[in-house]
């Protein structure tokens, strides 16, 4: 498929399933696929009728998850379906930046109005929001916590990525592109700011001033929709506007290997707790997952949405969280799980 504008894709998937309809609903029924003796598999469990998400982010402790919906919704939800879901009230507009604290106790959501509000993640009452007038002027991409959880920064479709205390008030630093088209963020412990560029492919930004530190250009010089990273802050993959995922070292700042699969834009990544696989969703209406250690492909989920699906590996590695070609979210169990490796105690 080429490219068509944004606003385009979700008329041109309909296009799609008029003329495809009974072989795409069929396909999407068995929408885990399973590559060979894949050392990971994907199984759909549960389809949310009527979830229809913009943006899905998860606790990095557990099986809950954050999901942004078309009609300005947010729910916290379970992919267990253990926890009783809790509808966070208060955005006009769709909120496509979301994001657990570390502990899992609160929860920050950012939507088109460039309104970030901070909430209980238990309770869903709204604990504070964060002022406007110092912070962006678009709508809010993507939200991220510090590795303690105090701060948190925001990229917004102004072009420009803010770091801000939890406690509240104005951004403590802003940065803006001039131009770089930033796409997502990650804090790395020690708080320096990862993301994603148009321009090159990804820059690192230093902590507290948020300068430029380097700048890492991308094969092709077509940049990178957006950026991921491992817990562990280790590896790391661009999310390029050629199809190809790039595995980065992410301490040498160099490049490993470029993964081919998917043929148009990526748009959506995110690593499993292990951090041994990345998963990749591409207008091209898939969902593929890699094993970023070997550079390969183990698994593929197709008719997902054809604006580009989330991504999301719930917190306890269980699960895989999509939309499907109607936008409508989808659970997939992922057999082994891939949650966080435990920490190794040293002997005396």
């Amino acid at each position: 498929m080429g490219f068509l504008p944004v606003s385009l894709y979700r008329y041109h998937c309909w296009v799609v399933l008029v003329f495809e309809g009974i072989q795409m609903v069929t396909s999407t029924v068995i929408a885990g696929l399973v590559l060979g003796q894949s050392p990971l598999s994907v199984k759909r469990v549960k389809t949310l009728e009527g979830v229809r998400a913009v943006a899905i982010s998860p606790s990095p402790l557990d099986s809950r998850f954050i999901v942004c919906l078309e009609n300005s919704q947010v729910r916290i939800m379970d992919a267990n379906g253990k926890i009783q879901s809790v509808s966070l009230v208060g955005h006009a507009q769709p909120a496509y930046g979301a994001a657990f604290s570390p502990d899992g106790k609160f929860v920050l959501t950012g939507d088109e109005q460039a309104k970030i509000f901070l909430w209980d993640a238990k309770t869903g009452k709204k604990l504070r929001e964060f002022p406007r007038e110092k912070g962006h002027q678009r709508g809010i991409q993507s939200l991220a916590y510090s590795a303690d959880g105090k701060q948190f920064l925001s990229v917004g479709k102004d072009d420009s990525i803010c770091v801000w205390n939890v406690s509240g008030g104005n951004p403590v630093v802003k940065v803006t592109g001039e131009p770089a088209n930033f796409y997502g963020a990650f804090f790395t412990k020690a708080g320096a700011v990862y993301t994603g560029t148009q321009a090159e492919g990804w820059r690192v930004l230093a902590p507290k001033t948020l300068a430029t530190v380097t700048k890492v250009t991308l094969p092709g010089g077509q940049g990178a929709n957006g950026f991921a990273m491992n817990r562990a802050g280790t590896l790391a993959v661009t999310l390029g506007r050629d199809g190809l995922v790039t595995v980065y070292d992410a301490v040498k700042r160099a490049r490993l290997q470029g993964l081919k699969g998917h043929g148009d834009f990526v748009t959506a990544g995110m690593f499993t707790p292990s951090g041994r696989f990345v998963g990749t969703s591409s207008i091209d209406g898939t969902v593929r997952l890699w094993d970023a250690k070997a550079y390969k492909e183990v698994a593929m989920v197709d008719n997902r949405s054809y604006i580009g699906s989330p991504v999301a590996f719930t917190g306890d590695g269980k699960y895989l969280l999509t939309t499907n070609a109607f936008d409508t979210v989808e659970i997939h169990l992922l057999t082994p799980p891939q949650p966080e490796p435990k920490p190794v105690r040293r002997r005396r």
